[in-house]
């Protein structure tokens, strides 16, 4: 049996998403999608599948394109670690994959945004260590300004006693 291919204008309809979605997902992504030899893109079931996991993550989780790519590089390497089972034994539904994905992208998600907040805070402390410097070296060019007119006035001074005394 032949494999069915859909055009983009179909999956945009199929999924309720515009055509420039998809193609930006496939380039976000990394995605790779079969062309035929005129360059159109043409998506399998299991593209199919890809995409409806990619946007059920996107909706329900919140998780942008990087958490989405490492939840897929996750799952593709899961799927290639795994180990072949005998035929008897059914794989996983895939609700519970997609949920043990989730969890994984949740975990991960967790972990950037944890990572994010001590970049914040040192972030933070730099900001205030420059702010301080600066602080500092508008204070010395102060003194320095105040110090070069000192000067000035004193020169200016003892060049005018050394003319009213002639």
């Amino acid at each position: 049996m032949a494999e069915v291919y859909y055009k983009i204008g179909e999956v945009a309809e199929m999924l309720m998403i515009e055509q420039y979605t998809l193609r930006y997902l496939e380039h976000s992504l990394r995605l790779k999608i079969k062309r035929n030899e005129r360059g159109e893109r043409q998506y399998s079931e299991s593209d199919l599948e890809t995409l409806r996991l990619v946007m059920k993550l996107k909706k329900e989780k919140g998780l942008n394109a990087t958490a989405i790519r490492m939840a897929l590089d996750n799952l593709e390497t899961k799927t290639e670690e795994a180990p072949v089972l005998p035929v008897e034994r059914p794989a996983l539904p895939d609700i519970i994959r997609i949920g043990q994905t989730t969890e994984r992208i949740a975990e991960q998600n967790q972990k950037l945004m944890e990572q994010n907040e001590r970049l914040q805070a040192s972030l933070k402390t730099l900001e205030q260590k420059i702010n301080a410097l600066e602080q500092r070296r508008e204070e010395r060019l102060d003194e320095l300004i105040r110090l070069v007119k000192s000067d000035q006035e004193e020169r200016q001074k003892s060049w005018l006693s050394a003319l009213k005394r002639k």
